[in-house]
């Protein structure tokens, strides 16, 4: 482990907005599904009680992940901008590539991100059983840990592309809006919980992402939304579909992060404080 990988979790793991906006701010959120919205489980018949929980547990965490690393994509966004300058220095005129730093930076972004969603994993896990006293786990944690790999490289790729844009195209002035799209995106996700997305669900990366944990989670094909619906009048996902499209948004944004950090200048800090 190099030492700028070191710093960098350390940095990312201890920045206070990454702590409250992907961790306590969803924390709320979790006992907010638990014990307001999830009083009704309490009312099911013991013996289809642990699986009615199981799905609930799974759209929760499936929906609040989004919102989660959305809040950490802003904060991960943000360390590149700041340093994009010192970024092109390295990789220009020392033996740093822009692929070696690329392969460290998402490392020890990764490392973060995963920490993150194993922490709120847990937490719901552990908020559920206070409330229902049932011990739910994932039913196939394997496949949850590839859903969480996939899910957290997305966000890396879509954080870093976004910002390596504004440095490329010289536009501070629009940094405070493009770096929140992803929380933007995140809760247009969330949406879904009412909407039933049906075709689109294929073209949106965060209700793949939504897809894939809450399959990986429940064993149960997830619907494209309208999650509280009977399971009757849902449109369900084809898994593999929202799998190769998630592979496929990871693939092309990775590609062109590649391309924007050969191409970049760097944006000076006087820049974009005075935006």
């Amino acid at each position: 482990m190099t030492k700028y990988l070191q710093m960098n979790v350390k940095s990312l793991l201890t920045n206070p907005y990454l702590i409250f906006w992907s961790i306590l701010f969803i924390e709320f959120w979790v006992f907010m599904w638990v014990f307001v919205f999830g009083g009704d489980l309490l009312l099911i018949d013991e013996a289809m009680r642990m699986e009615a929980v199981r799905l609930y547990m799974a759209s929760a965490y499936g929906n609040l992940l989004i919102l989660s690393l959305s809040g950490a994509c802003v904060t991960i966004g943000s360390s590149i901008l700041y340093s994009s300058r010192s970024i092109r220095f390295v990789t220009k005129y020392t033996r740093l590539s822009p692929a070696r730093f690329l392969f460290e930076n998402l490392a020890s972004s990764l490392v973060a991100l995963l920490v993150v969603s194993t922490i709120m994993l847990l937490s719901i896990m552990a908020v559920f059983y206070s409330r229902f006293a049932l011990f739910i786990v994932p039913v196939n944690p394997a496949g949850l840990a590839g859903s969480l790999l996939l899910s957290t490289l997305f966000i890396y790729a879509l954080s870093l592309f976004l910002n390596l844009l504004i440095v490329t195209l010289k536009a501070p002035k629009s940094a405070n809006f493009i770096s929140f799209l992803p929380l933007i995106f995140g809760f247009i996700s969330y949406s879904a919980l009412w909407i039933d997305f049906k075709a689109a669900v294929y073209v949106s990366p965060f209700n793949c992402i939504t897809s894939i944990c809450y399959f990986a989670a429940s064993g149960e094909i997830p619907p494209a939304g309208n999650f509280f619906a009977p399971r009757s009048s849902q449109t369900l996902v084809d898994v593999n579909l929202v799998l190769i499209s998630l592979l496929a948004w990871i693939a092309v944004l990775i590609a062109i992060d590649v391309l924007l950090l050969r191409k970049m200048r760097g944006v000076g800090v006087e820049e974009i404080r005075t935006t």
